[in-house]
């Protein structure tokens, strides 16, 4: 069962520092939240929905740097097809 998308924006809130560039890395947590996104999301589906959780609260987020909202899997060791949005469109 996955998580509600309201779980999904509290783990992500994590990493706003590190996408609005008040820190120079994203934190642990963080990265560690959204291994637990992906392990919740093993559907199609449900993977699906947490792209478009994550992308809207994505952009409410004022100055929020792309290029580094782009790099946080690899920033986290994440492979990158375990949530790459951009394929399951």
């Amino acid at each position: 069962k996955g998580l509600t998308c309201e779980q999904e924006k509290a783990l992500a809130k994590q990493c706003l520092d590190y996408l609005t560039k008040k820190s120079d890395a994203p934190s642990t947590s963080y990265c560690y939240g959204m291994k637990q996104i992906i392990f919740s999301s093993p559907m199609k589906e449900e993977k699906r929905a947490a792209c478009k959780c994550l992308k809207e609260s994505g952009s409410q987020v004022p100055n929020l740097d792309k290029d580094r909202d782009n790099n946080l899997c690899k920033e986290c060791k994440i492979m990158s097809n375990d949530l790459n949005c951009q394929k399951l469109d």
